[in-house]
């Protein structure tokens, strides 16, 4: 056995590129004593990228109090590998990585600090909000714009007002910028009120919150914003399209109504005459199509004959949801007259929704 483990060393050490990669996985397959230590010293000074991936896989499979142990300090490498597959290691992990990541939170590095959360955010099965929010207050505000950011994405209302006083309570745009993206997924009706003690004017929301912003109203947002959404469609309808119609398309989800009130309305006829995209012309059409007015309808009508396909066929999808039977007959004129299979396909969609 002792010539096996010292054929193994030797060639995991000295052995062509083939060689070292076979012998990584049999040290761990045959649970070489010191194995976990033979692995970790062969990765810092290995050179193959293909072998350093062969030692990363097979740490990750093993679970282990010691092995985390050794791999924590390997956070502080100057190696850009090294630092991510000691991050990868110690996520495959799980709970047992907990206890040692609590140990570097307040590390004097601040990198290691960020590798941290990026660590806890990876055990997101484990509950590790509370953890994660711990860096809200790091005194690096780039960990806590990725601490923000990622108890954002996990979801964690638990962090909801702790986020809303970090928002009031910075200047810095950009994190100010990821709390309204990171409560568009977890506010609470503090949240609107700070929201708008920050905002008093929309007036004084810079153009990169602009776009937070919509995020936000886009998950968030009431009628109360509707002329934020107006003002910013003549003012940057050309540039914010895509941001805009879905806020929009938020809002009014949230908000059911029969009709378009007529300053929106009018607003969104005179936006389609616009340079905008042609994908989002369809989609203002679709979501138009959802309402009553009268003047919808003959919009709608107006646009079956444009020349953009993805137009016409926002025009169409409108009319079977705008639920006119009257517009039957014009449906399935052009329907004899068009060649494209999704523009056909969608007609027939409408005229079997108008038929019934």
């Amino acid at each position: 056995m002792s010539n096996y483990i010292d054929k193994l060393i030797y060639d995991l050490n000295y052995g062509d590129e083939k060689a070292r990669a076979f012998a990584a996985e049999d040290i761990i397959l045959d649970e070489i004593p010191e194995g976990i230590q033979l692995l970790i010293d062969r990765l810092v000074i290995e050179s193959s990228r293909y072998v350093r991936e062969v030692i990363v896989n097979c740490l990750q499979e093993i679970k282990s109090r010691d092995l985390i142990a050794k791999v924590v300090p390997l956070l502080s490498s100057d190696d850009a590998f090294i630092r991510n597959a000691s991050i990868e290691i110690i996520s495959a992990q799980g709970e047992l990585a907990i206890e040692f990541i609590k140990s570097i939170q307040n590390d004097a590095n601040k990198d290691v600090r960020k590798f941290a959360l990026d660590i806890l955010f990876q055990l997101k099965g484990f509950n590790t909000g509370p953890l994660i929010a711990v860096a809200l207050n790091d005194p690096d505000i780039n960990n806590q714009i990725t601490a923000v950011e990622y108890l954002g994405l996990l979801e964690d209302t638990s962090c909801t007002d702790m986020i809303n006083e970090l928002f009031m309570a910075t200047d810095n745009i950009l994190l100010r910028c990821t709390c309204l993206e990171a409560l568009a997924s977890i506010a609470n009706e503090k949240s609107i009120h700070c929201i708008n003690k920050v905002y008093p004017s929309y007036k004084d929301i810079s153009l990169l919150e602009q776009y937070s912003f919509l995020k936000f109203i886009a998950r968030q947002g009431t009628d109360s914003h509707l002329p934020f959404i107006l003002s910013l469609i003549k003012d940057k309808g050309q540039v914010m399209h895509k941001e805009i119609i879905n806020a929009l398309r938020g809002i009014l989800t949230r908000n059911p109504r029969p009709k378009l009130p007529a300053d929106l309305l009018f607003t969104l006829i005179a936006y389609l005459k616009t340079d905008i995209p042609v994908l989002s012309q369809y989609e203002l059409l679709v979501l138009m199509g959802n309402y009553r007015n009268q003047e919808i309808y003959h919009l709608l009508i107006d646009y079956l004959n444009n020349e953009e396909t993805f137009i016409c066929m926002g025009a169409v999808e409108g009319l079977g949801l705008y639920g006119n039977c009257e517009a039957l007959p014009l449906l399935t004129a052009l329907k004899d007259k068009v060649d494209d299979y999704e523009l056909s396909e969608t007609i027939e969609q409408s005229i079997a929704k108008l038929s019934k």
